[in-house]
């Protein structure tokens, strides 16, 4: 390979990996130890991991971040667990570490930076050109790291709400022995499509309020009258808007929540207001007056 078409496989791997190489890749590519030596020692290859290497700079990037970490795991490796599920946009917020799974049998953790499982061998799938599990791998390995149900009930409202969601895949993932199993079969059975209009944690925790209360789940962030609202029950023409801290505070904002509440009330409905403070501290109370506004209890 010459010099100039060489430089140019290079590039054309690194650009794919988001600005990341392993040293066995650069090997592959028969780029010598001496040419490998004198990139690191000038500053064109930065090692951001064991044999994994930046190129040209370590300008800070999630995704470049991403690959260096299925890069370390070697050939097969993919994300997996929280780090699929967020990648794949079905959970809001990504694990401490970088989740991966590899098939191969002897690569180690690096505590605070990577989590690697060993020895799995799994069907890879791909989101923004990183290699991930599967939709229903992905959503099996989240219910087996979970402490409850909650990020998985919303990984599959997502799906769902993509129109991705493949129940007969998920339920074939579950079996005896298989970590998670019985976490992501309660999870399909508490199925809650609406999770996936939900729009932050206070939103998320008002819909958890109204299913630990049996109440009935009002729609979330439905477009009414040129105004996103909240939550909304249409039987009973009643909204409630839930502010999180700081969120409503701004002069601008204020008078657009008057403004707001001001046409809804014009068109017949009932606005309630609910802060984090109440839902979160006095869940019971709001509960109280929603059933007391007409909200159905479920039977």
């Amino acid at each position: 390979m010459t010099k100039f078409w060489q430089e140019e496989a290079v590039e054309r791997l690194v650009r794919r990996q988001f600005g990341r190489v392993t040293w066995a890749q650069l090997k592959s590519l028969d780029v010598a130890d001496g040419t490998i030596g004198t990139w690191t020692r000038h500053g064109y290859l930065i090692r951001v991991l064991p044999k994994v290497y930046a190129v040209g700079h370590t300008a800070p990037s999630r995704l470049a971040d991403l690959w260096a970490a299925v890069l370390y795991a070697g050939p097969g490796a993919m994300l997996s667990h929280g780090s699929s599920a967020h990648q794949r946009g079905l959970i809001m917020y990504a694990p401490a570490e970088i989740h991966v799974s590899t098939p191969r049998v002897k690569i180690r953790s690096i505590r605070g930076v990577v989590r690697v499982r060993c020895g799995r061998e799994l069907p890879r799938s791909s989101y923004e050109g990183i290699p991930t599990t599967t939709d229903a791998q992905t959503v099996l390995d989240l219910a087996a790291d979970s402490r409850d149900t909650k990020l998985v009930r919303r990984a599959l409202a997502v799906l769902e709400y993509r129109d991705e969601l493949d129940i007969q895949a998920i339920e074939a993932m579950c079996g005896k022995g298989r970590a998670g199993s019985r976490a992501l079969r309660e999870a399909l059975e508490a199925h809650q499509p609406e999770l996936a209009h939900t729009n932050g944690e206070l939103e998320e925790a008002f819909l958890h309020l109204c299913e630990r209360f049996g109440l009935r789940v009002p729609l979330f962030n439905r477009w009414m009258y040129g105004f996103p609202v909240d939550a909304y029950w249409p039987e009973q023409n009643l909204i409630a808007e839930v502010d999180g801290v700081g969120a409503h505070s701004k002069a601008a904002q204020l008078r657009n929540d008057r403004r707001k509440e001001l046409t809804l009330r014009e068109h017949g409905h009932a606005v309630m207001r609910y802060d984090w403070a109440l839902v979160s501290a006095a869940s019971e109370q709001v509960a109280t007056d929603l059933a007391r506004l007409g909200v159905p209890k479920l039977t």
